[in-house]
């Protein structure tokens, strides 16, 4: 009998307990928005003052990528050549970093930087350029920019994504001529394999921080921050060594500004 109630009261004070912790957590939480809210209301009360609006659905808090180191990948380098030359290659190493894929209607030439072009000799016919390029995306992970295809015709430019996120100044650029494919030009990272690196918290807040700052000293000029959000830059810290370093992507009415999150450093496109 004493056994039976030691353990009717261990488990309330059990119950109690996770009571007790599940409150905290809540009551955490809602500090954590409470304290949100206000810097998002300061913020946008400071952008007013400066006469610059903020878009309604902004999330100040919103964390950074996470920074990514990648490899160079020499299979898939020559699985995106034999796509655009439509069959098998001849891989050959030309040294200093570069590498060519040879086919019957020419080379892709590929650099440590991961920049490539292909101006074929013979212009590979494709019946679809439209289907083309959707398979390409597909295929090699890359999100529609433009596409200006009509009737066999026109270019098509595509912009990389790694974990979700646009590599924005890793794009390719497909152009096409009644039903052949003229050229191709870019910038190919494999993120096959690849490698979190640490990094302190730097939030959306911080970024619109940084940038008001930046306006103050250049005299940029916009009325409208449109859009904000964190998007990937390509860097080549040695041959054939990728960094895909996080960057806050803040869209105004007049031009289109990055905030590196390493260093807060704002870039103009």
């Amino acid at each position: 009998m004493e056994t039976y109630r030691l353990k009717n009261i261990v488990i309330l004070i059990l119950l109690l307990l996770n009571l007790f912790l599940l409150g905290l957590i809540v009551h955490l939480r809602l500090q954590q928005r409470h304290t949100a809210l206000a810097l998002e209301q300061q913020l946008v009360r400071l952008y007013e003052n400066n006469g610059i609006s903020l878009p309604e659905e902004l999330e100040t808090g919103a964390p950074s990528l996470t920074p990514m180191t990648a490899s160079r990948n020499l299979n898939e380098e020559g699985s995106l050549a034999a796509f655009l030359l439509d069959q098998a290659v001849e891989e050959e190493d030309q040294g200093g970093g570069i590498y060519t894929y040879t086919g019957i209607h020419g080379t892709v030439q590929f650099r440590s930087s991961g920049a490539f072009d292909f101006a074929p000799s013979i212009p590979p016919s494709v019946k679809d350029p439209e289907a083309f390029c959707e398979e390409f995306l597909e295929t090699f992970g890359y999100r529609t920019l433009s596409s200006a295809l009509s009737k066999g015709s026109g270019t098509f430019q595509a912009v990389r994504q790694a974990a979700g996120s646009d590599v924005y100044n890793c794009t390719v650029s497909l152009h096409f001529s009644d039903g052949k494919l003229i050229s191709a030009s870019g910038t190919w990272v494999s993120t096959a394999v690849t490698t979190a690196l640490p990094q302190p918290a730097f939030t959306a807040a911080d970024a619109l921080n940084r940038f008001l700052g930046y306006r103050s000293e250049s005299g940029a000029v916009c009325n409208a921050v449109t859009s904000v959000q964190c998007v990937y830059a390509l860097q080549t810290p040695s041959p054939s060594a990728f960094q895909l370093s996080p960057q806050w992507q803040i869209e105004t009415d007049t031009y289109l500004y990055y905030v590196d999150c390493a260093t807060g450093e704002v870039q103009r496109a």
